[in-house]
């Protein structure tokens, strides 16, 4: 952790680096190297202040920079922050391999994009979006559903990222893997997976629709397998089915195409017969 009484980057510098890496991260993906041009990128407003007088170690630092890296953009920003941190104390003197802060950015970027996946593609979007749509459809030609997400999401991404990146910094590689450590990155994985999950269940009733068109006439009577059977016993048992087969498919490799194919064959079929 860099000593705040000798610091060579200005705090100007430093948030200038974490809005370059939040705004610009995800535009220069390549196989080789994923998010290596993002990092490179990133040491842009910093680099001159800590080799102002050296081309040759400014060019090193960059091109060590450039090594594939790949992680969640705002979960992950705290790894840009160790690594901006790190290169500081090695440009004042400390010695400090180079393998090392790969390394140490290598070791961190897989279960923080663990933790950063599931909380904010398995909760935080799927709850706002779902609140969001909800605002939207409740009127004629509403739009502030689009609109709140849109900011809301955008506030949120800025300032956890931002956030995270001067935690970084300033905390440093021991406090990081402190946190790995003591099992917290585990508990919030849990967490998040069993609040992704209600959050599912809560989608697929809401915005899932199958329903059976099947009915048995006896004795004049009409029974409606969804009303008087799939209703009474487990209402949305269908949607479920339908979610869950899809899930199903996609455990076996089927691409999303296929998917999509096979659910407009079946609803095709289903609607021709009126058994869907």
């Amino acid at each position: 952790m860099v000593n705040n009484e000798q610091k060579l980057i200005p705090k100007n510098a430093l948030i200038r680096a974490a809005l370059i890496w939040e705004t610009w991260v995800q535009t220069c993906y390549n196989y080789e190297r994923m998010m290596g041009m993002a990092c490179a990128h990133t040491f842009l407003p910093v680099v001159k202040y800590l080799y102002p007088n050296n081309k040759a170690k400014q060019i090193d630092l960059m091109t060590r920079q450039m090594e594939f890296f790949n992680v969640h953009p705002e979960f992950g920003s705290c790894i840009l922050g160790l690594a901006i941190s790190l290169e500081e104390e090695k440009a004042m003197g400390k010695e400090i391999p180079n393998e090392f802060i790969t390394n140490i950015k290598t070791s961190l970027m897989g279960p923080l994009a663990g933790i950063g996946d599931t909380i904010y593609q398995g909760v935080l979007i799927p709850i706002l979006l779902a609140l969001c749509i909800d605002i939207t459809r409740s009127g004629t030609g509403n739009i502030w559903g689009a609109v709140i997400y849109a900011v809301v999401m955008f506030a949120i991404t800025y300032i956890l990222s931002v956030g995270n990146f001067m935690f970084g910094y300033h905390a440093g590689s021991d406090a990081i893997m402190d946190f790995l450590e003591r099992g917290i990155l585990n508990k919030l994985l849990k967490g998040a997976s069993i609040m992704g999950c209600m959050v599912m269940g809560g989608l697929i009733v809401n915005y899932v629709k199958v329903t059976c068109g099947l009915t048995i006439t006896t004795s004049g009577a009409e029974f409606s397998l969804q009303k008087s059977l799939f209703d009474a016993i487990l209402p949305h048992i269908l949607p479920l089915a339908a979610t869950m087969g899809v899930y199903g498919l996609l455990q076996k490799k089927w691409t999303s195409v296929r998917i999509i194919m096979l659910m407009v064959v079946v609803g095709v079929v289903g609607g021709l017969f009126n058994i869907l």
